[in-house]
C-alpha cells in the first residue's frame, strides 16, 4: 500500500500503516487531516471535547469508510460506515477520548457482550455488536446497522410489541 499510495496518505498514515496486517480501505479521496508523526499526541484527531475529529469517506482502522454521522451523544458519536472487508453496513460508535467515558464504554462492552452470547439466535429483538476495537486512541464499537431508526424509536416499538402481546 505505501509503495503504490504513500502520495494519497498522510504523512501520519505512512507511519501508522506499518502497524495493520490488513487493509481494507485507505480513504484515498478523503481530505485527511495532517498530523505529521512527530506532533503526534494522544489527542491529535480529536476536537476540545474528546470527540474523534472525523473526515468523510475516510478510513477508520483501515477497514470502515465513514459514509455520513447518523448520531451524537454523551459518549461519543455514530458513524454509517461501509465495512470493506465484509462489503456491509455497519453502525459505528467511535467513544470519546476521555477516561470517563472510556470507563463508562467498557461497563457497555460487557453488558453488550452478555447480550450477544445470550441472543445468539436473534429472537430478542436488540441491537448486536460486532466488534470493538481501538483507533487512535479511541474505542469503536461497531454494531449491525438498524436502517434509520432512531435507538428510541426502535425500543419503543420493542416496548409497545411486548405491551401488546401480553394484554
Amino acid at each position: 500500500a505505501l509503495k503504490n499510495f504513500k502520495s494519497k496518505l498522510s504523512p501520519y498514515e505512512q507511519s501508522e500503516i506499518l502497524g495493520y496486517t490488513e487493509l481494507w480501505s485507505l480513504g484515498l479521496d478523503a481530505e485527511k487531516l495532517n498530523v505529521a508523526p512527530e506532533k503526534f499526541s494522544k489527542t491529535s484527531f480529536d476536537d476540545e471535547h474528546g470527540s474523534y475529529l472525523k473526515v468523510l469517506h475516510d478510513h477508520i482502522a483501515y477497514r470502515y469508510e465513514v459514509l455520513e454521522m447518523i448520531g451524537k451523544g454523551s459518549f461519543g458519536q455514530v458513524a454509517k460506515c461501509l465495512d470493506h472487508k465484509n462489503n456491509e453496513l455497519m453502525a459505528l460508535k467511535i467513544i470519546r477520548n476521555k477516561k470517563r467515558f472510556h470507563y463508562q464504554a467498557l461497563v457497555e462492552l460487557r453488558i453488550l457482550e452478555v447480550l450477544r452470547r445470550k441472543d445468539k439466535d436473534n429472537k430478542y429483538n436488540v441491537v448486536h455488536m460486532k466488534d470493538f476495537f481501538y483507533f487512535r486512541n479511541h474505542l469503536c464499537i461497531t454494531f449491525e446497522l438498524l436502517g434509520s431508526v432512531f435507538l428510541i424509536h426502535f425500543l419503543l416499538k420493542s416496548c409497545l410489541r411486548e405491551l401488546e402481546e401480553k394484554l
